[in-house]
């Protein structure tokens, strides 16, 4: 019993990054009251890709709240599984040639594996800076990740785990016109992730 305990913990580990804030999926920069958008992409990594959709509106000047929810494709002996996810960024009014923002999120994820199922509660902070050039909008992030999961045993048993990361994100949005972008990043945390996507404002 112990033994298989084992193994599907290690299984578990490369899916720690399955939701973790990403994708940043665009700047700093503050929206005006009542904007919102959604959007559209994918993270690929060594050990799963994660495609969803993000929906955002900012009930205030400055503050973006959004939601997202997609769906995870494990590789190896693993389920096709789900992840949720709720957020905020809140641009710092400091008047500096960059946009800074203050980003969170909250995050719960799970699948089934051969040997038992997983599921996952996770939250990302940290600092968000960018600036808009032209139709271009480089941007990074700065933060920590912490991930807390849970191995329910086939035939009985439970295992848990947690682990906190340190969390680097950097990427470009592409503004084609004022309600259609694209975006690519990078982002590590534990292990290099690589998302790209697009949005629609309206």
């Amino acid at each position: 019993k112990w033994m298989t305990v084992l193994v599907v913990v290690m299984m578990a580990v490369p899916a720690l990054a399955q939701f973790m804030g990403l994708p940043m999926a665009g700047g700093a920069a503050a929206s005006g009251a009542g904007a919102a958008g959604i959007s559209a992409g994918a993270i690929v990594g060594d050990d799963f890709n994660l495609y969803g959709g993000r929906a955002s509106f900012a009930p205030m000047a400055g503050l973006t709240v959004f939601g997202d929810a997609g769906v995870i494709d494990p590789d190896g002996d693993a389920d096709m599984g789900w992840a949720l996810q709720g957020g905020g960024l809140f641009t710092l009014p400091l008047g500096l040639p960059v946009d800074l923002g203050l980003r969170g999120t909250f995050g719960l994820a799970g699948f089934d594996m051969e040997g038992g199922e997983l599921s996952m509660w996770d939250i990302t902070g940290g600092v968000l800076a960018s600036k808009t050039i032209e139709q271009f909008t480089p941007y990074a992030f700065l933060g920590v990740h912490h991930v807390d999961m849970t191995v329910d045993i086939d035939g009985g048993g439970e295992a848990s785990d947690d682990e906190t990361d340190l969390a680097v994100a950097a990427g470009v949005s592409f503004a084609l016109n004022e309600k259609l972008s694209f975006y690519a990043e990078i982002a590590h945390i534990d292990d290099p992730f690589f998302g790209g996507g697009a949005r629609v404002n309206f």
